[in-house]
């Protein structure tokens, strides 16, 4: 998955084997940073959101200045510089965007579940079912 969302950014660019460097540096950094962030900083991402869509989104968007180079096999026309310009503008709109959104929630209705709920897991206090089967 993670090579499939930085390889979108440029498969129109790119050489397959610029693709497949492409994909396999993002599936090495989604590895690295979700267990990093799961054991040392005890981020809850169960999902892997952040590494998986934001770094490897971000790495693609830069990969396609890289590896659509003429140069590399790529088709050309693109330049690394406004590719890192265009990833470093679509992280800053979603930074701010999502701390206008989560600072209004959070005013609103806040972010955080009680300690007890926190005690039983977002899927029985919120929505009264079990994450696991109980048969």
């Amino acid at each position: 998955m993670a090579g499939l969302v930085a390889v979108c950014a440029g498969s129109d660019l790119m050489h397959p084997i610029g693709a497949l460097i492409t994909g396999g540096v993002a599936g090495a950094l989604f590895v690295w940073v979700f267990t990093y962030l799961q054991n040392k900083t005890k981020i809850d991402d169960v999902l892997g959101v952040w590494p998986l869509h934001g770094l490897c989104g971000a790495w693609g968007g830069i990969a396609a200045g890289i590896f659509g180079q003429q140069a590399l096999g790529g088709l050309g026309g693109v330049s690394l510089m406004s590719q890192i310009v265009g990833t470093i503008a679509g992280i800053s709109v979603a930074v701010i965007g999502a701390g206008l959104v989560y600072g209004i929630l959070d005013k609103l209705t806040g972010l955080r579940l009680s300690e007890e709920d926190e005690f039983k897991g977002a899927d029985l206090a919120i929505h009264k079912i079990s994450s696991t089967n109980e048969d």
